[in-house]
């Protein structure tokens, strides 16, 4: 089963690739036959989104938009992970999604995670996302990771290791569950 990572900031070093660090190590110990990939953040960066080459179908003749939807489709599972920006998810994670296909995320457990000063923040941004990636056709697990960014600065804590491994468990069984049968 492929888990793809999503992180909502182009930054290398940020708290966000942190977390996805250990959102990825807990998949590496929990779930062996997992393989966990992440979207190259290059993708981030896909100018804003043309309502009328959306409408038309000059978007997904896009090399990037193309590779978005191929990572898409080939993962059984995605954790879709923000920084807090003004009470929301990120604006780069937004334009992102926005190029996604309708359907993208059709049957497929979600984990949300968020970074940010306060955990209210966190809440918001994750309450946000819940809605987009219902609207993508997607699953959201019950625990959701939000974490405020000096928590992420320090040594893991095993609070928030306990949260990590309890929506990766999530995840797993969600993919089981929702898995096409087999012929």
């Amino acid at each position: 089963m492929e888990t793809l990572v999503i992180t909502g900031s182009t930054a290398t070093a940020s708290t966000t690739a942190r977390l996805a660090g250990a959102i990825s190590r807990s998949f590496e110990q929990r779930a062996p036959g997992v393989s966990v990939t992440h979207l190259d953040r290059r993708l981030l960066r896909l100018p804003g989104l043309d309502a009328d080459a959306y409408q038309h179908g000059e978007l997904a003749l896009s090399p990037d938009v193309r590779e978005l939807g191929d990572r898409l489709a080939a993962a059984r599972a995605v954790v879709l992970i923000t920084p807090v920006q003004h009470g929301s998810y990120s604006g780069a994670l937004k334009n992102l999604l926005d190029h996604a296909a309708r359907s993208a995320l059709r049957d497929r457990p979600v984990l949300l995670a968020a970074t940010g000063g306060t955990l209210h923040l966190g809440a918001s941004a994750c309450d946000h996302l819940r809605a987009v990636a219902r609207s993508l056709g997607g699953w959201t697990v019950p625990t959701q990771v939000i974490v405020e960014r000096a928590e992420l600065l320090t040594a893991p804590l095993p609070r928030l290791t306990a949260r990590i491994d309890r929506a990766v468990d999530e995840v797993v069984l969600a993919a089981r569950m929702l898995a096409p049968a087999a012929a």
